[in-house]
């Protein structure tokens, strides 16, 4: 039976937390404002059913609870779903982009240079070619201002840099006591000179190496081997026109590596081999292009011109043989003239002046610059009158020492009277020719002037070549036919004109000049050759003989007497123009020329020199003349061509001819000692302008040459 409760019993008793107080021997259980009162015995409350209740009132969600739980949730969705597109945008939608980031970080592509090509002139003498050069560095605090270094042991590190390197005390000096720490000492060493400067410092200096292009020669043909920038890519001249060929073509390492430079483990290292440069072989004959540099040195002294341009041709194959002009300069160091004159003239220059200087420097006059002809032109105007028919060696031409054309009286410098058309070339003759332009007509003589290639390039394979200017027929009238017709009022380049005369050498073919005959691969094997190019029949044969006949008279018995040379049959042309400045001609500056080419009966060899602004001396015989015939004399004995000397020039000869000596093998000074006694000149080739003495490797003329009283004896050092 269940027990009875006792009335007496006392309920739980609700009072206010602030009220309640607390009684020894009990315990207080608290919710909200209210305390519930454990007591002992019988009054003792079911304290699991009281936690209980607890806890369930406790898990109640409020509505304030619910919107607070809500706002959280949203929040923590919304800052999900940006996570997870945030995510998705690096690693979807830049997946590739920081792929390839990754990969650049870690890898290491390093370039490989080639090496470049070298150049080689006609019988494979090196022109240009690529050496390693050495820089030294140098820790100048160890070197020199360490404060523990003695002024003797600074004095001599200053005086082994100084003979290591060859530059000037002061200059070194002022390298080592910069605030840099690690400084550049000096650049182009050769391996025994940093080699030195390692056994005297050890690790208080540091080498590197570069790839740089040397010319062994110095200036020597300078405007047709161009030069190379500081990346070694061409910038002038040949060098700059067979870049592609020379230049080869880069090789690569490529590695995966740390942020520290460290091969990551299990990575592959590719290697590219490089793929070296050809090299060219020119057409250039290096002892021809001597004796055409050492002629111009000698003119610009002469003439007092500005500057002089020659180029020599095989007149059959369009084969260039050399090309030179003043003022030369070093590729090596193509920044300044090489002339101690011209660089002293050149240093007293403004910023300015000093550009325009360099960039006519650096111009290749033979291809780039046009001039007026002058008379040398009326070689061209006589030959297409001949193949025209237009005139024959019957036609005469008065000269009263002008010609009357359109209101305008054209003048001559002489009064030559009647003459054939030989005899009026011979002469020189402006009127004469005036009137052989006028017979043919503008639309006959433009044709023959297209056919000669004068308002065409002629496609030689240097840069920078120019066009000409040739009036239109139809633009052309009576007196820009007449001025035309004796060599003014058109403009062309010196190449042109050359190769336009050349054909009269050549059967009347005209042929494309090249400058380069083979390309090599790197083992020297012909990869390609370069063949001679007929461009077309421009003159019969008949013309063509015709014309030699009369450049021969012009040299041997008339106006062109400063280039002939006895023994051989050289034929050619003077020409003399004002230069135009302005809108009108200088009364004063003059371009003079000379066009020669021999042995007439079967030409060899041509060339054209042309002096521009002569202050010393006039007319294109006396300013050119004399530098075509020492080139010519020069290069037909060096070429083998035997002299045939008429009875008068063999009796004349005689008196006059010295047997070279053998002076092959001995000192220079020596050597040049006995030519002296001889009565002989010389040349040294090549020459550092040092004046130290040396040993002569080959001479020109060889031993047992018979040559005139005054000619030179080339000697070379190497």
């Amino acid at each position: 039976m269940p027990k009875r409760k006792n009335k007496k019993q006392k309920k739980k008793k609700n009072t206010n937390v602030r009220e309640a107080a607390r009684i020894p021997g009990k315990e207080k259980y608290a919710y909200g404002s209210f305390s519930f009162d454990e007591y002992e015995g019988d009054n003792k409350v079911d304290v699991k059913r009281i936690r209980r209740r607890r806890e369930m009132d406790v898990s109640r969600i409020t509505p304030k609870n619910r919107n607070r739980l809500v706002l959280g949730f949203a929040v923590i969705l919304l800052l999900m779903t940006a996570l997870i597109f945030r995510m998705g945008y690096w690693q979807i939608v830049r997946a590739d982009e920081l792929r390839t980031m990754a990969a650049q970080m870690q890898k290491v592509d390093t370039e490989i240079e080639p090496a470049r090509g070298s150049i080689y002139d006609s019988r494979m003498n090196t022109l240009a070619e690529s050496v390693t050069e050495y820089e030294l560095y140098g820790y100048s605090q160890y070197m020199y201002k360490d404060t523990e270094l003695t002024a003797t042991e600074k004095a001599r590190t200053v005086s082994r840099l100084v003979e290591i390197t060859g530059q000037d005390q002061d200059e070194i000096k002022k390298k080592l006591m910069t605030d840099e720490n690690l400084v550049l000492l000096a650049e182009g060493l050769t391996r025994e000179q940093v080699e030195k400067a390692e056994e005297y410092w050890g690790s208080q200096v540091s080498v590197k190496t570069r790839v740089a292009r040397y010319y062994p020669n110095g200036p020597f043909a300078a405007q047709i081997l161009g030069g190379v920038n500081a990346d070694n890519v061409g910038r002038s001249g040949l060098e700059y026109e067979y870049n592609s060929v020379l230049a080869g073509v880069k090789g690569r390492t490529v590695r995966t590596t740390d942020r520290d430079g460290n091969t990551l483990s299990g990575s592959k290292t590719r290697y590219y081999e490089p793929q070296d440069g050809s090299s060219i072989v020119t057409t250039i004959d290096s002892v021809i292009q001597n004796f055409v540099e050492s002629a111009l040195e000698t003119g610009m002294k002469k003439t007092g011109a500005s500057s002089i341009t020659c180029i020599v041709m095989d007149p059959k194959t369009g084969d260039i043989l050399a090309l030179a002009s003043t003022p030369e300069f070093d590729p090596n160091n193509s920044a300044q003239p090489y002339a101690k004159k011209e660089l002293d003239k050149f240093q007293k220059m403004t910023p300015e002046q000093q550009t325009e200087y360099l960039s006519r420097m650096w111009t290749i006059d033979a291809v780039s610059t046009i001039y007026e002809p002058g008379s040398t032109f009326k070689l061209i105007t006589a030959a297409s009158a001949l193949e025209s028919a237009t005139a024959n060696s019957k036609s005469r031409y008065q000269c009263n020492g002008y010609i009357h054309v359109a209101n305008y009286n054209l003048r001559c410098l002489g009064l030559h009277g009647e003459q054939s058309l030989k005899e009026a070339v011979g002469n020189s003759c402006n009127p004469a020719l005036a009137k052989v332009a006028l017979d043919m007509g503008a639309d006959t003589f433009y044709n023959y002037i297209d056919m000669f290639g004068l308002r065409d390039k002629t496609g030689i394979d240097l840069p920078g070549e120019t066009t000409s200017i040739v009036k239109n027929p139809a633009d052309m009238g009576d007196v820009d036919l007449a001025t035309t017709g004796y060599g003014q009022g058109i403009a062309i380049t010196p190449l042109q004109i050359l190769c336009a005369i050349n054909c009269f050498g050549n059967n009347g073919v005209l042929m494309k000049p090249k400058l380069v005959r083979k390309v090599l691969d790197k083992d020297g094997n012909v990869i390609k050759e370069i063949p001679d190019t007929a461009v077309r029949q421009v003159v019969s044969e008949t013309t063509a003989a015709e014309m030699c006949d009369i450049m021969e008279y012009y040299v041997s018995d008339a106006q062109g007497d400063q280039a002939y040379v006895p023994g051989y049959r050289v034929g050619g042309k003077t020409g003399t123009a004002n230069v135009v400045e302005g809108s009108s001609y200088s009364k004063s500056a003059t371009n003079t020329s000379f066009v020669a080419m021999a042995p007439m009966d079967d030409p060899q060899i041509s060339m054209i020199c042309i002096v521009y602004r002569p202050t010393k001396v006039q007319f294109g015989n006396w300013t050119a003349g004399p530098i075509v015939r020492e080139i010519m004399e020069n290069s037909l004995q060096y070429m083998g061509v035997e002299r045939e000397y008429t009875k008068d020039e063999a009796k004349a000869a005689k008196k006059n001819l010295v047997k070279v000596p053998d002076v092959t093998g001995e000192n220079s000074r020596t050597a040049i000692q006995t030519l002296k006694g001889k009565g002989l000149k010389y040349i040294v080739v090549p020459d550092d302008n040092t004046g130290k003495s040396f040993v002569v490797q080959d001479q020109f003329p060889k031993a047992g040459k018979k040559v005139e009283k005054g000619s030179s004896v080339y000697l070379y050092s190497d």
